[in-house]
């Protein structure tokens, strides 16, 4: 169920091409709310909106909803008799892909709020499946269900889930699934019911828990939807155990690719987060919005809710490891007065380090440490920000350790953990990786893959703490202006 990289880079790339039936490209907020100059770009067929509360992650879900005219307005955006004067000025602009309306160009559209509606002319139809959040509040609460209280009559139909759902829903939950139907009035075929039927006993949806239900029924929607819908999902994490999140976004992409939808989801959750590529990850912060690898941790870093002396921001996970390490290795008494976060590729990092800096209730400052190889695009980096080392930080540290393998072999092999494999064994490993001409990204995957699937994470710390306990002048100058910020 979970795609292959390469099948992420093709989704990348497909939409990027615009070879894609029907997408919402791209949704410029001029003001919407509270969210005013703000642009969200959608790279990936799923995307993950992050945030804190209040930062406008429900204002894009429902302003993206906003794009087909089959959507009623005021499902996301309600007018109160009174205190919502200012709705007046909201103005919402849209790139869209529908090659049935146009084969050959994207399509512009205008949202505006005028005279107490919604202005939205030649806007297009399309399938949308909005999977709210009342999902998981118990059966027996919501109106739509009241009906199926008490005895049974003769007017029920019971269906069979169809194949797909009992698949997936059995693949997320890890149980089978095959013994739940849907059943619904004659009359009402729109409103159902999930029950569990078996030789030996049965009960409804009344009596399901909370993640059992939201997981079968949101499954069993979308699977039902029409291929290239748009599919909305608030807090997609609600209800569910961390593994069945982490399982769950790995079925959106599966069925994203599957089924060419376009699936946007909110969440508070960073296993939901994990899952996806940083193309994929928006942060709301403050009615901003941050494209890139931001975990939902670092949020509370941006906004000041972590009391530190000094912030570091970095590109992502493995030059989190490595600044972390160098500090610890060269500048131990900086260990408890640094945060190092990860905030996206370059030049996503330098936007958020930037606005950190500037937001008023924050007295922490803040660098970014850049990847060195887009000193080669004759970037030039803002005061803020210094360059790590002149290229890929993974092969920075690869290509140490290769140099120096003969002379350190001993040290590798303890401080990787592969005692289970000998020195030859392990210096055939690096060079057949090195012949490969491995993307210096997965390099670390790609050794694991030689030396019997060990541990990719035990290969990328040990060379990481190599690198940096021999290469003390290589930090010398980052560290120096990590440590002049205070």
């Amino acid at each position: 169920m979970k795609l292959s990289p390469n099948q992420v880079s093709e989704e990348l790339t497909r939409i990027a091409q615009n070879n894609y039936h029907r997408l919402v490209k791209r949704v410029m907020l001029h003001h919407v709310r509270g969210i005013r100059e703000q642009t969200i770009e959608f790279r990936y067929p799923v995307t993950a909106l992050i945030g804190t509360n209040g930062g406008g992650k429900s204002t894009i879900l429902g302003s993206v909803a906003l794009a087909y005219k089959n959507v009623k307005p005021a499902q996301f955006f309600p007018k109160a008799f009174r205190g919502d004067e200012t709705m007046a000025d909201w103005f919402v602009e849209y790139e869209l892909i529908d090659k049935q309306a146009a084969p050959q160009r994207n399509l512009a559209r205008t949202a505006r709020f005028a005279q107490s509606k919604w202005r939205r002319n030649d806007f297009l139809e399309r399938p949308v499946e909005y999977i709210e959040i009342q999902r998981t509040v118990p059966a027996g609460e919501l109106a739509k269900y009241r009906k199926f209280i008490g005895a049974i009559d003769g007017d029920a139909e019971i269906n069979e889930l169809s194949q797909d759902t009992i698949i997936y829903a059995g693949a997320v939950l890890d149980k089978d699934v095959t013994n739940y139907r849907t059943a619904n009035r004659a009359n009402d075929p729109d409103n159902k019911i999930y029950i569990y039927e078996s030789p030996e006993h049965g009960y409804s949806q009344f009596h399901f828990g909370a993640g059992e239900a939201s997981i079968i029924a949101t499954i069993d929607r979308i699977e039902n939807c029409e291929n290239n819908s748009l599919v909305l999902i608030e807090e997609v994490e609600n209800g569910l155990h961390p593994v069945a999140v982490r399982l769950f976004v790995q079925y959106l992409q599966h069925v994203a690719r599957r089924k060419r939808l376009q699936i946007i989801f909110t969440t508070h959750s960073q296993d939901a987060v994990d899952e996806l590529p940083a193309e994929a990850i928006w942060a709301t912060i403050n009615r901003h919005l941050f494209n890139g690898q931001l975990s939902v941790e670092s949020l509370r870093t941006i906004t000041g809710q972590e009391i530190q002396n000094r912030i570091v921001f970095v590109e992502d996970d493995f030059v989190c490891e490595w600044v972390k390490s160098a500090i610890g290795w060269h500048r131990p008494l900086l260990m408890a007065q640094t945060r190092v976060e990860k905030a996206g590729g370059y030049p996503n990092l330098i936007t958020v380090c930037e606005y950190h800096n500037r937001n008023p209730i924050i007295d922490t400052p803040a660098v970014a440490l850049v990847d060195g190889d887009v000193m080669q695009d004759g970037v030039v980096l803002p005061d803020c920000a210094r360059f790590i080392g002149e290229g890929v930080p993974e092969s920075i540290v690869f290509d140490f350790i290769f140099d120096n393998r003969v002379d350190i072999i001993s040290l590798i092999r303890q401080r990787c953990l592969l005692a289970g494999f000998s020195e030859q064994e392990i210096i055939a490993a690096l060079e057949g990786v090195r012949n490969a001409a491995v993307d210096p990204h997965v390099v670390f995957t790609a050794l694991s893959e030689r030396l019997g699937f060990h541990s990719a994470l035990h290969i990328r710390s040990g060379f990481i703490d190599l690198f940096n306990e021999r290469n003390a002048e290589f930090w010398g100058e980052c560290l120096d202006f990590v440590e002049e910020l205070v």
